[in-house]
């Protein structure tokens, strides 16, 4: 992860230079279009240059001086407004353009915390590194087919699988378009019926449109949580990545219930769970737990949070994974 953090810096670096050539480029061609702004800026530069000397040669003058040369600076700012609204060329044409406004491309805020921008780049990382950014192209809202879904009606079932996908689908993109104001979500039933082909689906939606996401699996988060709390516990990653567990946009939790639950991960997925229900942050859980056993698997806290809390939506029917 380190050598993933120099990268982001590094990138950050070439940014910078890259606004700054940009800027140089359009410069040049502003002057070329408009020769007077060029003499306007050149005259701006040399009275900056004239309010130092002054200031050293003779000081008892300051006053007069620093008016005289703030009319002036005045007036040739007001002419050059004035050409750049006559070309309709925008006030900050000739400014840096930052593809991050919140910390200018740096990476930074001016309270030296990491810009979201900068989180967002070491998840992405951690996506690129753990192969599932590969998944999320093939496994997206573009690419999703109701067809592998059975279109029989199972015995105690009211709709057919292909007829249940459609709500699950709906409701699906109901939580993206609504997004951060979604709630959280409990996907559950059976292995092999689109619960983490969905999760997928979600994250690709919502990562496209700029917000932060963090997929994980039951057992990354326990050795998350035990490298934060046991082997690790000093390592600023591990520190990040824990941190990010609680203030990420959408956490994501595919197949909760594989684990080995104990009385350590179960009161640390609480505290995730709860928390993020506190901050108004989203979660979406996909289980192949039944809903009557949650209480039996983790605990009474964790049974109410998630049935009292998230959106509960059903997956039935076959196996599509045997169908594709």
């Amino acid at each position: 992860m380190n050598h993933a953090y120099l990268e982001i810096m590094e990138s950050y670096r070439n940014q910078q230079e890259q606004n700054k050539a940009a800027r140089k480029q359009r410069k040049l061609v502003l002057y070329e279009k408009i020769p007077r702004i060029a003499q306007i800026d050149l005259k701006m530069s040399q009275i900056s240059s004239e309010i130092s000397k002054s200031l050293l040669k003779t000081p008892h003058k300051t006053d007069l001086l620093l008016s005289q040369l703030k009319r002036e600076l005045d007036a040739l700012k007001s002419e050059k407004s004035v050409l750049l609204t006559d070309h309709n060329i925008p006030a900050n044409y000739l400014d840096l353009h930052y593809k991050c406004a919140k910390c200018k491309d740096s990476g930074f805020l001016e309270d030296n915390t990491r810009c979201s921008c900068f989180n967002q780049k070491l998840i992405s990382k951690a996506y690129e590194m753990s192969g599932i950014e590969q998944q999320l192209e093939k496994q997206n809202f573009d690419h999703f087919n109701l067809n592998v879904f059975s279109s029989q009606i199972l015995p105690k079932e009211k709709v057919t699988q292909r007829e249940n996908m459609m709500q699950v689908l709906s409701e699906s993109e109901a939580f993206v378009s609504s997004f951060p104001r979604s709630g959280n979500l409990l996907f559950y039933g059976s292995s092999g019926l689109g619960k983490t082909y969905m999760c997928n689906c979600i994250a690709k939606s919502l990562l496209d449109k700029g917000h932060s996401v963090i997929y994980q699996t039951p057992f990354s988060i326990i050795n998350i949580l035990e490298k934060k709390t046991f082997s690790d516990k000093n390592n600023p990653f591990v520190q990040m990545a824990y941190e990010q567990l609680f203030e990420v946009d959408l956490l994501i939790i595919d197949d909760m219930g594989t684990e080995s639950a104990n009385s350590f991960t179960i009161s640390e997925f609480y505290n995730i769970i709860n928390s993020r229900i506190l901050k108004e942050k989203s979660t979406i859980i996909s289980t192949n737990i039944k809903l009557s056993e949650i209480a039996s698997f983790y605990n009474d806290r964790i049974d109410s949070r998630l049935k009292g809390h998230y959106k509960i939506i059903r997956f039935f029917g076959p196996d599509i994974r045997w169908e594709r």
